[in-house]
């Protein structure tokens, strides 16, 4: 859906545009942030209300009479969504359409739209009353919210914005507008659960929804919640244990002590969003400690800038427990009685009091006050008030959130600074690191910056969180670092996976019902974060985004070859990003780099790019790699892979992610190993369709094969075996056809199907005779003959790994296509034996360079080490011959044929299948081996070695 569509033509010149009627101030920071915000996906509450039965309301009556009424409706709906900073991107004819969390991006998107409804019914109330006096025509109006997830596409020069819903976050919010009844405001659960806390609803059952397979429970809102902070939102639901805060819990309350005895303290509690500020002070106010304290307390919020004294204006709400339904006469009873009743002598205060609650003051000396004087009289009579009532009982004043805090309320704070030194005074404020004020060197003021959780202290949160399954181990140790140990980010976190039943089970006591690492983002701390990154300049922004593309680690020249920035400009945005605590600079020599302090801030950071700027950046990236690095490309695999695979290269995709998992495979991590093969197969269905793109996935699936070897997945490595196999048919490719024939003698003995096992085996033989391909043909000969083995027919065996017993020269110690060790190998006085990449394709006929020191050889795809020195054993595909002549008198592997004399079992090393029980039995009458004779083989099988004998 296009959200930039053009008012009907019935509406007045100014509505005709947002330009026309957004305020100043907010038009200046749309267009301030335009660029920053242009192509961005962005959490937001969408807003449709409209005059329910507009239609009767104007048909009988003159369209200027008409004009008249509707026109006041859309200013008041109009009015209420600028309060609260959200835009008005529609004016529909008798309604409006409205954004909160875009093209501003606020943290609290769904409870400030929650509060502009309510605002509007109020005021459009008020105007209704008149209208029915003066016209005898009823007015009301009926609101709908959804919130979920738009991309903004363009905002013109007259901030018209032009965005497209992603999914049914328009199509809701509209909905719910049309099901509502005159006078009433409609919510999502979507909404709700951002808003919770905040905001008091009724259920209204289950509702179809047009569109939604199943119906839609929906939400009336009738009124603002309790809650004034977080954690008054989070209050009803029980609060997680506290941890990880005793030493600062500790201080506070050595405060309140010397408060007590008239020595008045300011204690500021310093700290990111969400390590625990607000807990800090809810611990302390809710202990044992303030028995016989007189406890205020308010708030700056985001939105509160434009409104002054907006958080003392609360704290004498709270004071005077005025509740918002009492009208000015009754404000004016609890305000004048308290006051009075506290100390006659506060009169002169009560005027000042008074007109900052809005209520109308009779006295005309107040009136006839300079503007000046009035906020001095403001300022002092709230001042004396709480200083007053300090002397009548110990009094605790919190101020939450003055990183938010307008210039009036910080004039008040600044002077009540200055008086708690002879007061019953604790004066407690909390904000965040951007905060700064000039109070740092009074005697009675102290600091507590906290930060992240200690490892214990999270680990104790998770467990009161979740629960002490062991189960749950990778899941805690994700979400730690994933939010770097961030209290509110861990509940919110965990909150999320409850919700979308990712965990089941109640608190502490929770289970896993499906894997976990694609894990999304909270929209609480998806907005938290976006509203953060949003408020940077539009360059600092841009940086941010650009580095969130290369990763959580940031190399300085890495960053320079894709900002499109001077070096200068560069290094100067991220001394900005530094101070805003975005980055951190972890690595100085031999080049500079940066890391992002939350995973989370990173996700944001990448997420809140549209998909084709992020391929446009990884693409760069990856040629930025291959540039500045060119030697230590090999190296860089892994991330060449991810860059190239996000940046729609996919030739550079298929060979890095290739390469990654040939990589990971020499190292034994082969279910990394697989897993990047996986995407490179995936990646190699977007390249052109030709005779190498099919060579290459055929090469692919046998890389496959080789890493699900080493993990026992038979399944799967037949599955690709056999696709490798109907490819190489396709091709006529007898060589390919050749490798995978071994392969599947292997795989058919493994799972027991001997008769499949030596067709294949039959099959390999006869294509490498025919290619005169000597590595298909040993490994074809070695495999056939263990088939022959397993299947007890020993001399049929035998007869054919002799011809391999039979190479001699350089032929011995080659591995023949088969993946190498996992680990080194050192022979006494020999060379290291390095391993060397799986899978790899060799040209028909030739053969690879023998190992210098002698190294085992194995199955193909068995994963074995180990080598000997020069006259020790020697391998081949896991036939262990012996040199003629060798003085260390070990075993060769063959076959047994039936005319040997017997054979003698021994404990060996777990192998990747277990003989039948026939086999087994078959071998059980063999007991004896003569005296005198010439040991020809010694055969593996499960833990047992076989050495067969001829007299």
């Amino acid at each position: 859906m296009r959200g930039a569509r053009r008012v009907t033509g019935n509406s007045e010149p100014r509505f005709t545009s947002p330009e026309s009627y957004t305020p100043k101030h907010l038009a200046e920071k749309i267009l301030t942030s335009k660029s920053a915000l242009e192509g961005e996906r962005k959490q937001v509450t969408v807003l449709f209300a409209d005059l329910k039965g507009s239609m009767e309301l104007l048909a009988d009556r003159d369209p200027e009479e008409a004009r008249k009424l509707l026109d006041p409706v859309l200013e008041h709906m109009i009015e209420a969504v600028h309060r609260y900073e959200g835009t008005v991107n529609q004016v529909m004819g008798d309604g409006i359409m409205a954004l909160f969390g875009a093209p501003l991006a606020h943290e609290d998107h769904a409870v400030r739209a929650c509060y502009a409804a309510l605002r509007m019914q109020e005021s459009v109330k008020k105007y209704a009353d008149e209208v029915r006096r003066s016209h005898a025509a009823v007015v009301k109006i009926r609101v709908g919210l959804n919130s979920g997830e738009v991309v903004v596409r363009a905002i013109g020069s007259d901030l018209q914005m032009d965005y497209t819903a992603v999914g049914q976050t328009t199509h809701l919010a509209a909905r719910m507008e049309q099901i509502a009844d005159p006078g009433a405001i409609v919510i999502t659960p979507g909404t709700l659960t951002l808003a919770e806390g905040y905001a008091t609803v009724k259920s209204l059952g289950l509702v179809p929804v047009k569109g939604l397979g199943e119906p839609v429970e929906v939400f009336e809102l009738v009124g603002a919640g309790t809650a004034r902070t977080r954690l008054d939102a989070a209050a009803p639901r029980g609060l997680t244990r506290f941890v990880g805060r005793t030493a600062e819990l500790e201080q506070l309350r050595g405060a309140l002590d010397r408060a007590s005895l008239g020595h008045g303290q300011v204690v500021a509690v310093v700290g990111e969003l969400g390590v625990g500020k607000s807990r800090l002070f809810w611990e302390l106010t809710h202990s044992h400690r303030v028995q016989g304290w007189l406890i205020v307390q308010s708030g700056s919020v985001s939105y509160g800038k434009a409104t002054a004294y907006l958080p003392v204006i609360e704290l004498l709400r709270g004071y005077f427990e005025i509740e918002s339904r009492d009208d000015p006469r009754k404000i004016r009873e609890k305000v004048t009685g308290k006051v009075l009743t506290l100390a006659p002598a506060l009169a002169p205060v009560v005027p000042a009091l008074l007109a900052l609650l809005d209520v109308p003051v009779d006295e005309a000396s107040w009136h006839a006050l300079d503007p000046l004087l009035r906020r001095q009289q403001t300022l002092d009579a709230v001042k004396r008030l709480l200083l007053r009532e300090s002397e009548a009982q110990p009094l605790v004043v919190i101020f939450e959130d003055l990183h938010w805090i307008d210039g009036e309320t910080q004039a008040l704070l600044d002077s009540l600074v200055e008086s708690p030194p002879a007061a019953r005074l604790l004066l407690l404020v909390n904000y965040r690191p951007e905060y700064s004020h000039a109070w740092g060197g009074k005697t009675y003021y102290r600091q507590l910056r906290i930060d992240p959780l200690p490892p214990e202290s999270a680990d104790e949160l998770l467990a009161a969180l979740l629960g002490t399954d062991a189960a749950l181990g990778p899941l805690k140790q994700l979400l730690v670092e994933r939010t770097e140990a961030n209290p509110l980010f861990l509940e919110e976190s965990v909150r999320a996976l409850v919700e979308t039943a990712a965990l089941v089970g109640e608190r502490g006591a929770y289970r896993l019902t499906r894997p976990v690492e694609n894990l999304k983002i909270p929209a609480t701390e998806q907005a938290i974060l976006a509203a953060r990154i949003d408020r940077l300049a539009p360059e600092a922004k841009r940086l941010l985004q650009a580095a969130a593309v290369i990763g959580k680690d940031v190399p300085m020249p890495l960053l320079l070859a894709i900002a499109d920035t001077p070096e200068p400009e560069v290094r100067a945005e991220l001394t900005h990003l530094q101070a805003a605590e975005f980055l951190y600079e972890t690595r100085l020599f031999p080049d500079l780099e940066h890391t992002f302090k939350h995973a989370l801030t990173h996700e944001v950071a990448y997420q809140g790019l549209l998909h084709d700027r992020q391929r446009a950046l990884h693409a760069r990236i990856t040629e930025a790699i291959e540039q500045l690095a060119p030697a230590r490309v090999a190296e860089q695999t892994e991330r060449l892979a991810h860059h190239a695979q996000r940046g729609g290269l996919w030739e550079k995709a298929v060979a890095y992610l290739r390469q990654a998992g040939l990589r990971a495979m020499v190292r034994a991590a082969n279910r990394e190993a697989s897993a990047h093969l996986e995407q490179a197969l995936s990646a190699i269905r977007r390249l052109p369709e030709g005779r190498e793109t099919t060579e290459l996935t055929i090469d692919i699936h046998i890389d496959l094969r080789n890493a699900l070897l080493a993990l026992g997945d038979r399944a799967r490595m037949a599955d690709h075996l056999h696709e490798a196999e109907v490819l190489a048919r396709t091709l006529g490719d007898p060589h390919r056809l050749g490798r995978i024939a071994t392969f599947m003698v292997n795989l058919c003995v493994i799972t027991g199907d001997y008769d499949q096992a030596v067709r294949f085996g039959q099959e390999a033989l006869s294509i490498a005779r025919t290619l005169g391909n000597r590595l298909i043909e040993v490994v074809a000969t070695s495999n056939l003959g263990i088939t022959h083995v397993a299947r007890g027919e020993f001399s049929d065996a035998a007869t054919l790994l002799e011809r391999n017993v039979a190479l001699e020269g350089d032929l011995r110690a080659e591995r023949f296509g088969v993946p190498p060790s996992s680990r080194r190998c050192q022979a006494p006085g020999s060379p290291t034996c390095s391993p060397r990449s799986a899978g790899s394709t060799r040209p028909s006929g030739t053969l690879r360079r023998p190992c210098r020191s002698l190294q085992r050889l194995i199955i193909p795809g068995r994963s074995t080490s180990g080598c000997s020195n020069s006259g020790a054993p020697t391998s081949v595909a896991g036939i262990s011959h012996a040199r003629p002549g060798s003085s260390s008198g070990a075993s060769t592997s063959a076959g047994r044929g039936r005319s040997s004399s017997g054979y003698r079992s021994s404990p060996q090393p777990s192998a990747p299948h277990t003989p039948s029980p026939a086999v087994l039995m078959r071998r059980s009458r063999w007991s004896r081996v003569p005296s005198r004779s010439s040991v020809v083989a010694r055969i593996t099988f499960g833990r047992r070695s076989f050495f067969c004998a001829r007299g």
